[in-house]
């Protein structure tokens, strides 16, 4: 797992007069925090999935910084602001579809990811299942674009821009492994 600017080997680790003990030089502690921010940043980018195909849109939300800035490219409102405007949108989108489709399921393909500080842009590539009403498979396929922000260590979004490609079906679904 590599990321932006951290490909160079760490420094050895010195070893300390005592046996056995190691310290870790100043750029490998370096190197594993940025090794944490990035795998703290891309658990953030997959609980998104996993919370919006649960719907627990308002766990959805507080992954939003509170002032955070999101759009999506089929709304007709250019961006909506603040983790109240966000969780709004998302609940009035699921609210007229409840019970239109089953098995939800965001598939978040590997970010590129740039971490910078306490800071990080993400744009990631995802498609999007679900079983309609009429038991047709629906696919859409599209690109987060995000800038993630860290706060009191925990990633947030600060930014999210959802770009829907394009959609189709491939046909009727089969529940389960009959043949």
């Amino acid at each position: 797992m590599a990321t932006q600017g951290t490909d160079k080997a760490a420094a050895p680790a010195r070893k300390s007069t005592a046996p056995g003990k190691k310290v870790v030089s100043v750029r490998g502690a370096t190197q594993a925090s940025r090794l944490h921010d990035y795998e703290g940043a891309r658990q953030l980018l997959s609980r998104y999935c996993a919370l919006i195909d649960q719907g627990k849109l308002v766990a959805l939300s507080e992954l939003f910084h509170p002032q955070a800035i999101f759009s999506v490219s089929f709304d007709s409102a250019p961006k909506h602001v603040g983790r109240a405007a966000i969780l709004a949108w998302y609940a009035d989108f699921f609210r007229p579809r409840r019970g239109q489709f089953r098995y939800p399921r965001h598939k978040l393909f590997e970010p590129y990811l740039v971490l910078a500080g306490n800071t990080a842009t993400a744009t990631s590539y995802f498609d999007s299942d679900f079983v309609e009403a009429s038991g047709a498979v629906r696919i859409l396929a599209g690109r987060y674009d995000d800038v993630l922000v860290k706060e009191r260590g925990r990633w947030l979004f600060n930014a999210r821009t959802i770009t829907v490609c394009y959609h189709y079906s491939p046909g009727t679904a089969r529940e389960g492994m009959q043949q």
